[in-house]
């Protein structure tokens, strides 16, 4: 009789083992592997908007912020990228000409979200940088 009292004393913690489990180690995964494509989104967005904001700019031969961040506000929402998650630097005097032979940088930062659960939202943020030069023309930009 002492071994049957012994056995059905530890009968219920299997179930809370469980429930422990994957509530400590399967949920958090799940998390950060459903999250991860969204960062890798959000790079390339970040690297195609600082591309194409750069060749414009460049192109034109002016520094216009105003333009600038309205392209990379029109092709973040194209991109399935919230406006106000990303933000555009350009490193040239606002309105000044560029030189020709010079060239220009264009800085885009997106928000990053840390983990994104799809019932609860955003937890957690970062910031990622993208960054590209582009030449300006010697002879096809304004002057």
């Amino acid at each position: 009789m002492s071994n049957k009292a012994q056995l059905g004393g530890d009968a219920g913690f299997v179930a809370l083992e469980l429930a422990l489990g994957v509530a400590v180690l399967l949920l958090p995964v799940a998390a950060i592997v459903l999250t991860i494509p969204t960062w890798s989104e959000r790079q390339t967005t970040a690297r195609a908007i600082a591309r194409e904001v750069a060749r414009i700019v460049a192109r034109d031969g002016l520094c216009d912020t105003v333009v600038a961040t309205g392209l990379a506000t029109v092709m973040a929402a194209n991109l399935g990228v919230r406006r106000d998650d990303v933000t555009v630097d350009l490193e040239c005097a606002p309105g000044a000409p560029l030189p020709p032979g010079g060239s220009v940088q264009v800085d885009v930062t997106v928000r990053m979200p840390a983990v994104h659960l799809p019932a609860l939202g955003t937890i957690g943020e970062w910031r990622w940088t993208a960054r590209h030069r582009e030449p300006v023309d010697l002879y096809g930009s304004a002057p």
